[in-house]
């Protein structure tokens, strides 16, 4: 079958998803096409930022949603497909167009995430942005989420139609591991501007802890977080003893999934993330803390038995969890003729 991903092409779990879909599917023998929003050509790229300047001028991402679906629905149509994929709901409302052809939505995440930011103010916004997204999973024909906590958070609350499917997000475990060492170095990755990343847990657990704790991203915030910038390569994993989760407290991301935690399991490093997040209770190589506890669990699976044993548990959690793997049941969604 001819296959189109449609997806993001900034740094993150979507930009992952897009590669390792494609890998896939091509390695079982279909053809496939990436159409990416920013693209490679300076029209491409000058048409996503504007449109982005637009919106967040006028704080209209329902209008993105649609300048974004007509864009792709021209060179999705000028492309011609069998099945068509697209990862992350900002650029999926074109699943809801006439396309002949199978439509498959990746939802990487809800817009849930807008209503529980401190800086969202209408409602009405949302209602609006929620009618869009639940158009995208009724006119999808399969509707596949990164983990069973966010399938079920969604039949629970937004929509229990019979195109929902879980296929798991994974990770590429590493030939190199971390290695132990005392006193601990903690690293936490990702950026840290956006609310669920829960910046002032994170000032808290720095703040309490004797033990040094880096964190990698491009959000740059007070010298208090430790910020090293971006994470150059993956490798520098290596060098750290634990790997830490912070997230926000609400509904959504209680139940929703984080890929940084399958990131720092790829390496066997142990995990750090609060025992309110569902998704990664159910994951072997993590420990569970809150604002209490942390550091007797950190200081407790510092002995070098116990954190050899975690960080064991940890890879063979990530091996469990290869792409390659995880990725199979697509075949029964996907058929290849």
């Amino acid at each position: 079958m001819k296959i189109i991903i449609v997806g993001p092409n900034f740094v993150g779990g979507g930009l992952e998803k897009v590669k390792m879909l494609s890998a896939f599917l091509q390695s079982i023998g279909h053809q496939v096409v990436v159409i990416s929003l920013p693209g490679q050509t300076l029209e491409d790229k000058a048409w996503y930022y504007y449109q982005r300047a637009r919106t967040h001028l006028g704080s209209n991402e329902e209008r993105y949603f649609k300048k974004a679906a007509d864009l792709l629905e021209k060179k999705i149509k000028k492309i011609g497909c069998d099945a068509l994929i697209c990862v992350e709901t900002r650029l999926s409302y074109v699943l809801t167009r006439d396309l002949n052809c199978l439509k498959i939505f990746s939802c990487e995440s809800l817009i849930d995430e807008l209503y529980f930011s401190k800086d969202f103010t209408d409602l009405n916004v949302f209602r609006k942005l929620r009618e869009m997204e639940l158009e995208i999973f009724s006119k999808s024909d399969y509707v596949l989420f990164p983990w069973e906590t966010t399938e079920n958070y969604v039949r629970k609350y937004l929509w229990q139609g019979n195109n929902l499917v879980t296929i798991r997000h994974g990770c590429t475990p590493s030939k190199k591991r971390a290695s132990p060492f005392f006193p601990p170095s903690i690293i936490t990755l990702g950026s840290l501007g956006f609310y669920w990343s829960n910046r002032e847990l994170l000032s808290d657990l720095t703040r309490l802890s004797p033990y040094r704790i880096d964190a990698y991203g491009h959000y740059k915030p007070p010298s208090k977080f430790g910020i090293k910038g971006y994470a150059r390569a993956m490798d520098l994993l290596c060098n750290y003893q634990f790997g830490l989760n912070t997230i926000s407290k609400d509904v959504f991301r209680q139940n929703h999934f984080s890929s940084r935690v399958l990131a720092y399991l790829s390496y066997g490093l142990p995990v750090l993330s609060p025992d309110w997040m569902k998704f990664s209770n159910s994951l072997k190589g993590v420990l569970p803390y809150n604002e209490n506890n942390f550091l007797e669990v950190v200081e407790e699976y510092s002995d070098s038995e116990k954190w050899a044993r975690i960080s064991d548990a940890a890879y063979q959690q990530a091996l469990e969890l290869d792409w390659h793997e995880v990725l199979k049941p697509l075949q029964r969604i996907i058929p290849l003729e």
